[in-house]
């Protein structure tokens, strides 16, 4: 199944510290994606002109297309976090999309490229909302809010004890939430980009232990090719939808950890006595 994944096999012992042991791998794959896309993105701004064409006109629909997203989602704060969303966006769809050449694979069929991604939003969620509320004001909204005060001493005690019950539950079921985020991020990339590498491994195994048997085999030997050429046009689209969903994940996650704070001033300005 390895070599049907990754039929080129260079063998090198270049890279036996990360576990590697053929030139084509993991780790050289996802520098070459860096690579690639950095290269588009300085050819794209390099002497960008006033009607932008070809790269350059590729490049600002594509940020155009990334800003409209994120500018519901996260607000006045579009323009800090716009270059992270993009590169997301861009490093996922051509780490997929690379997977669908004969001998590559997506670097994101990897559990530790996903779970690095997914780290970098996670702690730029946490981060960020510190820095825009201080660790106080963040740190409250793992908090339930105070239940109202009861003159009936009966209910005073039940609402006390359900305060108090809260107190212990809510902290515990935020901190779960917040860590089954990356999770969730690196699984769903991962399920979703894997089985596209194993159906296509599955498939190209059939057509090549199928072929030298028989002509009847040889005629079953179609199937899979046609199949496998099907596969490859259904994984460009699921490549970019994994890209689209990673990116509108990230841009939830952090806006939510942003606009937060944005609507407490615009509700505090809203009440604001005129002067």
């Amino acid at each position: 199944m390895h070599e049907a994944e990754s039929p080129i096999l260079i063998k090198t012992h270049l890279f036996d510290f990360l576990g590697f042991y053929n030139f084509i791998n993991g780790w050289t794959v996802t520098l070459l994606v860096i690579f690639i896309t950095l290269l588009m993105l300085q050819a794209a701004t390099n002497k960008p002109r006033w009607v932008p064409s070809g790269l350059q006109n590729f490049m600002e629909m594509v940020l155009e297309w990334v800003n409209s997203f994120a500018e519901p989602l996260v607000g006045k704060s579009t323009p800090f976090f716009l270059p992270l969303f993009m590169w997301i966006f861009l490093f996922i769809f051509f780490s997929n999309l690379i997977g669908l050449i004969p001998g590559f694979l997506s670097p994101t069929s990897r559990v530790d490229t996903n779970l690095g991604l997914a780290t970098v939003v996670f702690l730029s969620t946490h981060v960020f909302g510190i820095k825009q509320k201080g660790v106080k004001g963040y740190l409250a909204h793992f908090l339930p809010p105070a239940l109202p005060k009861q003159d009936n001493l009966f209910m005073g005690l039940l609402m006390g004890a359900i305060q108090l019950f809260l107190l212990v539950l809510m902290p515990f079921v935020h901190v779960v939430g917040e860590l089954a985020r990356p999770l969730s991020l690196t699984m769903r990339l991962f399920g979703n980009i894997m089985a596209k590498e194993k159906l296509l491994a599955v498939l190209a195994l059939l057509v090549v232990i199928f072929w030298p048997i028989s002509a009847f085999t040889k005629v079953l030997a179609a199937v899979p090719f046609v199949l496998r050429a099907l596969i490859v046009v259904l994984g460009i689209f699921v490549s970019f939808v994994q890209g689209l969903v990673f990116m509108l994940l990230a841009m939830v996650y952090i806006g939510g950890a942003v606009q937060e704070h944005e609507h407490a001033e615009g509700h505090g300005e809203e009440h604001a006595p005129a002067h």
